[in-house]
């Protein structure tokens, strides 16, 4: 095929559009996709070929195509065909495993550079049968209070037990079966055809061990190995590649399903009118709400997952969101102690391409996608609050006050950048290296003020202590950017922007303080007056 500049590099199967990514996680074969002047609906701007520059660079899998074909497919055989056949034996058919159910950013098909983490849901067949649980409202949104209404099915459980805690007793030994099975399955290494995975480990996350924790990780070892013809002889040993050893982690989370109807009195009216959620029902995971009232109580409440759901919907992403999505993990990834994760960044990607689908809008850049879920993250870190895409009575924005501020300003200095450099198609924002290395210096300077930041959580601070903290360590992230920004006309004004969004803080901040250290003296002024001018000539 013929290929004229500029030149977009999209991974196509032979049977895809170019709309959409290959059905797994994986890189495939580099097809050039030609964009010439007068084939193409729009000319490339500066920040679209930034945001391609970092995804290609940074975003893309560090390893061929075919050796992640093959650590998907022994991960995939281990947890979908080998591990529900043996532990129905393990344990005694005592429990059984009806779905396998696909999650996290893998089969998403937005993982960035390693295929090192695989996310199952494992739905218990005896904890999703019609009448085995009963389900209550929660004490918060997208949760519910789970019961068990067979409690002789379970050996550990206790008369004293309540209903509620049955079920987490039944998820916790359901877990103990996993954990064993996988063990066994794993006393020799998964032999592939470029690698082997060894297991390294199988542990319950969070340590130290907390009743709540509903997620077990199985850690293994990819190892890269030589396949050779019998009775040859080797004459060089070949240079080792780059990513000859990688650490794999399989996150398993215990679930049990129930359809739709079964949560018509938990979760709202519009909840129950979406159409995936009605084909696929909802999960419910033992991760508690840990509120106060639910810590020390055997009642604990129960997270409500629309995981299915979720990822049919990121599938059907166009590539466009899909890049965007990718490039803001891998940016927030270096900030990542300000507690922006990835489920955050994800449910404004959700919002973003649905709003734009019902607009019925054209083509859209990616530099433009990019923007637009930066703008819904910043709203979300004005307001504190952030809609669950599936259930908007969940408010997913948990940000600490201790980063508030901070996370504030950095979705405002990434707004500013990101759209200066795109209204400055021709200028010196057009140097696509220039503008990456003001990337790379905005996660640097963070990344070296970060151990201060991360002290900065402390409960006893006040908040007065807290907005000081915050506003100083970004005040000497932007001492640290300034030269370099101000070399660029187009980004020259961005310091002064953001201290002036600092020094409105500070007059919101202090404002109400000043008021209520004053008032009491304006009151007793008043009073004199009125005692003293007014009250004598009534």
């Amino acid at each position: 095929m013929t290929v004229s500049n500029p030149v977009v590099y999209v991974r196509l199967t032979p049977t895809e559009t170019p709309t959409h990514w290959p059905p797994s996680g994986r890189m495939t074969t580099l097809v050039a996709i030609t964009i010439t002047r007068a084939s193409s609906r729009y000319q490339m701007s500066s920040l679209d070929r930034l945001v391609r520059r970092i995804h290609d660079e940074y975003c893309c899998f560090r390893l061929p195509d075919e050796k992640v074909k093959d650590i998907e497919d022994m991960v995939v055989s281990l947890v979908k065909y080998k591990l529900p056949v043996l532990l129905q034996h393990h344990s005694r058919y005592r429990y059984s495993i009806a779905e396998v159910v696909d999650a996290g950013s893998y089969f998403e098909q937005t993982k960035i550079e390693l295929p090192n983490e695989f996310d199952f849901m494992l739905v218990v067949e005896q904890l999703s049968r019609e009448n085995s649980i009963f389900i209550s409202q929660g004490c918060k949104p997208g949760h519910a209070h789970v019961a068990v209404q067979e409690p002789e099915l379970w050996d550990t459980a206790r008369s004293g037990d309540s209903p509620e805690h049955q079920f987490e007793i039944a998820l916790l030994q359901f877990n103990m079966h996993v954990r064993e099975t996988l063990k066994l399955l794993l006393s020799e290494p998964l032999k592939g055809r470029f690698g082997q995975l060894q297991m390294k480990g199988v542990t319950v996350r969070g340590k130290p061990f907390k009743a709540f924790s509903h997620v077990q990780t199985l850690t293994l070892k990819w190892t890269e190995i030589t396949v050779r013809q019998p009775n040859t002889t080797v004459l060089y040993k070949r240079r080792p590649s780059r990513q000859e050893e990688i650490e794999v982690c399989v996150d398993l989370m215990a679930c049990c399903h129930l359809p739709l109807p079964a949560f018509i009195d938990i979760l709202p009216d519009k909840c129950l009118q979406n159409e995936g959620l009605i084909k696929n029902g909802c999960h419910i995971v033992l991760k508690s709400c840990e509120s106060f009232s639910c810590m020390d109580s055997q009642r604990k409440c129960r997270l409500i997952s629309y995981t299915k759901t979720e990822q049919e919907c990121m599938k059907r992403l166009h590539v466009t969101w899909k890049v965007a999505y990718r490039t803001l993990k891998w940016l927030f990834r270096y900030t990542e102690v300000l507690e922006v994760d990835t489920y955050k960044i994800k449910t404004a990607v959700l919002y973003c391409s649905s709003n734009y689908k019902q607009r019925g809008s054209g083509h859209l850049a990616v530099g433009e996608a990019l923007i637009q879920i930066l703008q819904v993250l910043k709203d979300s870190a004005h307001s504190n609050q952030l809609p669950g895409y599936f259930n908007e009575s969940l408010n997913v924005w948990t940000v600490s006050p201790s980063y508030q501020y901070l996370v504030k300003y950095e979705m405002i200095f990434l707004l500013k950048l990101f759209k200066n450099i795109r209204r400055d198609p021709n200028g010196q924002c057009a140097n696509v290296s220039r503008n990456l290395e003001v990337v790379h210096l905005w996660i640097h300077s963070f990344c070296s003020h970060a151990a201060e930041i991360s002290r900065m959580n402390d409960a006893r601070l006040s908040p007065l202590e807290r907005f000081n903290g915050q506003g100083n360590k970004f005040l000497d992230v932007m001492r640290d950017m300034e030269p370099t920004l101000k070399t660029h006309r187009a980004l020259a004004w961005i310091p002064f922007q953001m201290k002036c969004c600092v020094l409105f803080d500070v007059f919101k901040v202090l404002f109400p303080l000043f008021v209520q250290k004053t008032l009491p003296f304006f009151c007793l002024g008043s009073a004199i007056f009125m005692t003293c001018y007014i009250f004598p000539f009534w």
